[in-house]
């Protein structure tokens, strides 16, 4: 490595972090430090501006994160973690993170640390860079993630995703409902649980820290009945700026390791204008809807069965497709009724679809307003409180196919409608 290629540092306060660069600063070490940074706000700003190719940051520096070594690596530099001999928690919080090599420093071997270091620090800037690729794609646990999405207008998203999760945790499937909306959270409100502020943004703090595993995500999640878990949203919208998107899409990697299926109740907006209005990374108020889009094996496109909803639909299926050409979208219409649409009404909202959207399926579920307002009454399911309802039975059919088409097998009996406790 020759002298230009810039190096940025960010160690935290150690005995060993003064002489540990000394010793990287030293002519023989061939390391060229362009900053030693304050904190990682100057390591970010460094970074936009170009200053360096590496960092080399340590695992006890302050506000670190998986979010600030995300952003690293999408600006294309490489991370080199450094840990005390032995520390192997930190050791593995940083590869987690997604730092591309870690060294253990003890400090009566300085210059074999150094060495290690050195060596990382040519190999990421040499002809033979180390894989600074983004994170990797999530799907490594055994979970399946159906995101239910829709446009403005309130056309049902969360009682789609509420009754598939319900509806499949009835067939025996483990399930996890996450409330992924910032801009209206109400899967609380809705089941009738009480909300004490834990939940997502609980859990995505812990994930940003290393700190998420399988048991945490549990720990935040609400218990509805056997193998159906929830995890609730934020408890106020206000509060969006705290889902990150590098954290929603660890939280959902960590949700496939407690449920064969996850159920994500997404908002309805798919804008990002912090990319347009601002130069560097700002957080994104859709970004947990992002993240589980692109996490997603399913997308259920929801929208309503009037004129105006399917407006909205043919629309927001167009941004979609724009903003994720390639995912597997299901459309799925809700409150068909045939005093406003007349007796054809699923052909015609099927046709209506297809000339405008290019869709070839759609699933149609009946208006059954009294039996909604008894489940939001009770704060129960669907299938608890009207077990023949033309609207359950409608969705217990599209969540049959899903579970089908995703593969996702049984674990337990089912068990019949009116025995689930609470």
């Amino acid at each position: 490595m020759g002298p230009a290629d810039p190096v940025l540092v960010l160690l935290g306060a150690t005995p060993w972090e003064g002489p540990l660069i000394a010793g990287l600063a030293h002519p023989s070490s061939r390391v060229s430090i362009a900053r030693r940074c304050l904190d990682t706000a100057d390591l970010l700003a460094a970074a936009s501006a170009g200053r360096g190719r590496v960092a080399i940051v340590g695992a006890d520096a302050p506000r670190l994160d998986s979010d600030v070594l995300h952003r690293l690596r999408g600006a294309g530099i490489a991370v080199i973690g450094v840990v005390g001999a032995g520390d192997d928690d930190a050791a593995r919080r940083l590869s987690r993170w997604g730092a591309d090599v870690v060294v253990a420093v003890d400090p009566l071997q300085l210059g074999a640390a150094v060495r290690d270091i050195a060596a990382a620090v040519d190999r990421a800037s040499g002809p033979a860079p180390l894989d600074i690729a983004d994170l990797p794609s999530p799907g490594s646990g055994e979970g399946r993630i159906v995101a239910v999405w829709g446009p403005a207008g309130a056309p049902g998203r969360t009682s789609v995703a509420v009754s598939i999760a319900d509806e499949a945790s009835r067939a025996g499937v483990s399930v996890l409902l996450v409330d992924a909306d910032t801009w209206a959270p109400s899967l609380t409100v809705v089941l009738g649980i009480v909300d004490d502020g834990a939940g997502l943004a609980s859990a995505c703090r812990r994930a940003l820290g290393g700190g998420l595993d399988a048991s945490a995500l549990a720990a935040l999640s609400r218990r509805v009945s056997e193998g159906f878990l929830v995890l609730p949203g934020l408890p106020r919208s206000g509060r969006w700026n705290e889902i990150r998107a590098v954290a929603m899409t660890e939280v959902l990697r960590v949700a496939r390791e407690i449920a064969d299926l996850v159920v994500v109740d997404c908002g309805f907006s798919l804008e990002a204008d912090e990319e347009l209005v601002f130069d560097t990374e700002a957080p994104r108020r859709n970004a947990a809807t992002f993240a589980a889009l692109e996490s997603a094996e399913v997308v259920v496109a929801v929208g309503s069965a009037d004129p105006v909803g399917l407006v909205r639909l043919v629309s927001g299926l167009s941004e979609l497709h724009d903003v994720l050409p390639g995912l597997d979208r299901r459309v799925l219409v809700t409150r068909l009724r045939e005093s406003l649409l007349g007796r054809r009404g699923e052909s015609a909202v099927a046709e209506a679809l297809h000339r405008h959207a290019g869709v070839d399926a759609v699933w149609c579920v009946p208006d059954d307003r009294s039996a909604y307002d008894a489940a939001l009454r009770a704060g129960r399911t669907l299938a608890e409180v009207a077990p023949s309802s033309p609207a359950r039975r409608a969705l217990r059919s599209v969540t049959a196919e899903l579970v089908r088409d995703l593969g996702i097998g049984a674990t337990v009996p089912r068990v019949a409608v009116g025995q689930r406790g609470r």
